[in-house]
């Protein structure tokens, strides 16, 4: 062996992941928060293991939901999505209800000992926070791991489930279990239910959903109940296989003076018994970004709450960030759950105590770099430490690798060699991150709202604090920002506040304090034309002016004042109409939050108001957009808290747009797609589909199109005429007079197609804007049936004048006659030709 001298520089060839971090934005998650009045959470153990920056997360976020409700679902991740660019990763969606489920009261981490829990019952005691159960956490401390798993060379502490490769030493986050929260799907019961996953391989949907438990049932080992009942334990010594084969724990103990044994049995706890997960594919977003994922808004879906679950319920949600890297194949295929090739225990360390820092994994990592185990030998073994010859392509953290070789055998003298340090963590190649949502309710819809009614979430998205104060919060945001509705939907106007933010960030009000509401928007006051136009670029709904303006910065009346009468000039002021024509009472609610008689404090900036409000869902009466803003948060701290309220009459919808393409249909014919690679980044496009007596006029508009969408417009085909499809550019607000857009219409070339028994004209296009089909009379049958008539009538009087001989002009009166009845002439003569009478009956007829 040569001697030889290192030199280390710093490389920057990978980054060690150990920032990642996944935030829900709405509904608000914790990150670990309760409601401590600082921008650091207290405890990052205190109910679940996120793995994310102590800033994360929201100080409050209790709120409750209806059966059938949709509500907006957005996060922010910050090491990208992609099947490209951090491989495979992936994001699982589940939630868990039971009556248990609770924020708590402090922020210390629940206890496992009996002792320390009010009624010797840590379940039960509400003063602490808990998701999952004590006996969900005891059942994976007395599980055996899976052996099977890629640790890498990380050094596990023990051989239980608690100890995982991103956990070795088995640290404890409540009654969570390390290793079915770093693996999916897991192999043991869990009571999460699948609500939604995102993967970067669709071939991998039908795998996810037959694996579900949502869907299929798993087994575990345990003693049987009477075990315990009896007063036995198991000691720390003991546990249970995760296979039937390994099921075997067996003890003895005294029941009623006799020694009884047990053995553990192997169960099989049922399917939760709802339908499999939905499974989309996964949108690129930038790595080390927390922000919109290439377009207007945040990475984001619409959940429905699901029917089924029971009335009452205290439930949570949880988003799972898998990524993983391209140093290792994590899958066998695109469309496989199985192990990638080297992704199993066999290519693990084979040291009986890795030193993560010094004992490669056998993962044979130096192959994707040209190079044979002889390279790196010296990597390996008791004494790796002086490993100077070895080219140090190995598995494990922060490596020193020999990148030039022989190459600088002439340069560099002494045999010295330049090493790099590459910024490695095994730990966390790949990762999962984590949050979850504060608790919620969820309740059976009001008796008066039917069970097959829509109804929406309107809330509020952010916390007070300029952008720098809220990382990686948000500032405040209405959400959604543009609200579609449709007349006969209900919505449901809901959001927390909170009175223990950072004393010391920006915002209006009283400091600490969080609050927020709705109020519809003056009219403008003076000639806008010359200024930048910041309102929507969606048509006015069904042609008529938007209540309010989006321009300004000042509430209009919500109600007519109980003191004096609203001066004419201000008489348009008065928005008794707007949002849906939801009534002055609803309005007045969401301008001052008032909830209760008795809340007669200082209410200027709506500091003695309720912090956060809910009310049932109203339902959408009458047609029109509503431009409004919260007044309290209207200031340059939180910038313009504004949002647009649109009920439509028709279809109206909200869809996210990915570069994989999408697709809007309404009810029936009508309907949109858009293409691969039909936009850059996630875009929601806004759509509104109002039905004519001829056709369909769908308007499609918030997306910026790069490719091509197709779009289906339904209409009533009518004999003689041609049917046209028409487009309109999207309107600015210039380009309209008295609500009405005056931008041409052009005409676009389509295929007609029969969809269901109605006509559908199909275009593929590049522009957004809208689109219908007119019709005008059609020439070319015109004239055909003209054509036939006339040769029909030369037949006819052909036949006549035969068969009429020396009578002809009787035939002729009658035949005029005739016509001129059948073309509704009640009592028709032909004038100088009978006196006004009706001519005689054609020969040999009687008279009709």
């Amino acid at each position: 062996m040569k001697s030889s001298t290192s030199v280390i520089l710093a490389a920057l060839a990978f980054s060690t992941l150990t920032v990642a971090d996944v935030y829900f934005q709405s509904p608000p998650g914790s990150n670990n928060r309760l409601d401590e009045q600082n921008r650091e959470r207290a405890n990052g153990n205190r109910l679940f293991d996120s793995q994310n920056n102590n800033r994360g997360g929201y100080n409050v976020g209790k709120m409750i939901y209806y059966k059938g409700e949709k509500i907006p679902i957005d996060w922010t991740n910050q090491h990208g999505t992609s099947k490209y660019q951090m491989e495979n990763s992936e994001l699982i969606f589940q939630y868990m209800c039971t009556p248990m489920i609770r924020d708590g009261t402090t922020t210390r981490t629940i206890p496992t000992k009996a002792t320390e829990c009010y009624n010797y019952d840590c379940d039960t005691d509400v003063r602490f926070g808990r998701h999952e159960s004590l006996d969900f956490y005891e059942m994976c401390t007395k599980t055996k791991r899976n052996e099977g798993l890629f640790t890498v060379n990380q050094n596990l502490k023990g051989n239980a489930a608690k100890y995982t490769r991103q956990n070795p030493q088995g640290t404890r986050h409540a009654y969570e279990c390390p290793e079915e929260r770093d693996y999916y799907p897991y192999w043991r019961p869990s009571p999460w239910v699948d609500a939604l996953i995102i993967t970067a391989d669709k071939a991998r949907c039908a795998a996810y959903q037959a694996e579900s438990q949502n869907v299929k049932a798993r087994n575990e080992c345990r003693m049987p109940q009477a075990f315990f009942d009896a007063g036995g334990t198991l000691n720390n010594n003991d546990r249970y296989g995760i296979t039937e084969a390994d099921c075997d724990l067996t003890k003895t103990i005294d029941v009623d003076g006799t020694d009884t044994t047990f053995t553990a049995e192997w169960r099989t706890v049922p399917a939760h018994g709802v339908a499999a997960p939905d499974c989309e594919q996964i949108a690129q977003t930038r790595a080390n970004h927390l922000g919109n994922p290439g377009g207007k808004n945040l990475y984001g879906l619409t959940w429905t709450i699901p029917e089924d679950i029971e009335a009452g319920s205290q439930c949570v949600m949880r988003i799972r960030y898998n990524i993983t890297t391209a140093d290792y194949q994590a899958w066998e295929s695109g469309s496989s759950l199985g192990l990638g090739e080297y992704a199993s225990a066999e290519f693990n360390s084979q040291e009986n105590n890795p030193n993560a820092n010094q004992d490669p994994a056998e993962f044979p990592i130096w192959e994707n770099f040209g190079l044979t185990r002889a390279d790196v030998e010296e990597s390996f073994g008791v004494n790796n430490e002086d490993n100077n010859d070895s080219r140090g392509y190995v598995f494990k953290n922060n490596p020193k690798v020999d990148a030039f070789g022989a190459m600088l055998n002439n340069i560099i003298p002494n045999d010295e060699t330049i090493k790099m340090q590459l910024a490695v963590n095994t730990a966390q190649f790949g990762r999962t991150f984590q949050d979850r949502t504060h608790y919620f309710f969820v309740e059976d819809r009001p008796a008066n709202i039917p069970a097959e009614a829509v109804i929406k979430l309107q809330t509020v998205r952010g916390k007070r604090g300029n952008i720098v104060q809220t990382f990686p919060a948000t500032e405040y945001f209405m959400h959604p920002e543009r609200t579609y509705t449709k007349v006969g939907e209900y919505v449901h106007f809901a959001w927390t506040g909170s009175n223990t933010n950072p004393n010391n960030n920006d915002g209006q009000g009283k400091q600490g304090t969080d609050r927020s509401n709705m109020i519809v928007q003056r009219v403008d006051q003076y000639n806008t034309e010359g200024y930048s136009d910041f309102t929507s670029d969606m048509p006015y709904i069904g042609g008529q002016p938007d209540t309010g303006s989006a321009m300004t910065s000042y509430p209009g009346y919500v109600k007519r004042p109980d003191a004096y009468e609203v001066p004419a000039p201000f008489e348009k002021e008065v928005n008794l109409g707007a949002f849906g024509g939801i009534g002055e009472e609803m309005l007045v609610l969401l301008g001052t939050t008032r909830q209760s008689p008795h809340d007669m404090g200082n209410m200027e900036e709506l500091d003695d108001a309720a912090a956060s409000f809910q009310s049932a869902p109203v339902r959408m009466n009458t047609q029109g957009c509503t431009n409004y803003l919260s007044t309290r948060n209207n200031n340059f701290s939180n910038r313009a808290q504004k949002g647009k309220f649109c009920v439509a009459e028709g279809d109206v919808g909200e869809i996210s747009v990915k570069p994989e393409g999408a697709t809007y249909q309404a009810e029936g014919g009508s309907s949109v797609t858009w293409w691969p690679n039909a936009v850059k980044g996630t875009e929601k496009a806004m759509i509104v589909i109002e039905k004519t007596d001829t056709t369909d006029v769908i308007t499609i508009s918030e997306i910026n199109l790069e490719g091509t969408m197709t779009v289906n417009t339904e209409y009533v085909a009518q004999s003689l005429m041609k049917a046209k499809l028409m487009w309109q550019p999207e309107c600015t607000r210039t380009d309209r007079v008295d609500g009405v857009c005056q931008l041409n219409w052009a005409e676009v070339p389509y295929s007609s197609m029969n969809v269901e028994g109605s006509s559908v004209a199909s275009a593929d296009v590049q522009n957004t804007g809208t689109f219908k089909v007119v019709q005008e009379a059609n020439p070319g049958p015109i004239i055909a049936l003209t054509v036939a008539v006339l040769a029909f009538s030369g037949a006819i009087a052909w036949v006549l004048l035969n068969k009429c001989g020396d009578k002809c002009p009787q035939c002729l009166q009658r035949f005029r006659f005739e016509n001129m009845r059948s073309k509704g002439v009640s009592n028709p003569t032909i004038q100088g030709e009978t006196g006004g009478k009706a001519p005689p009956p054609f020969p040999g007829t009687t008279t009709i």
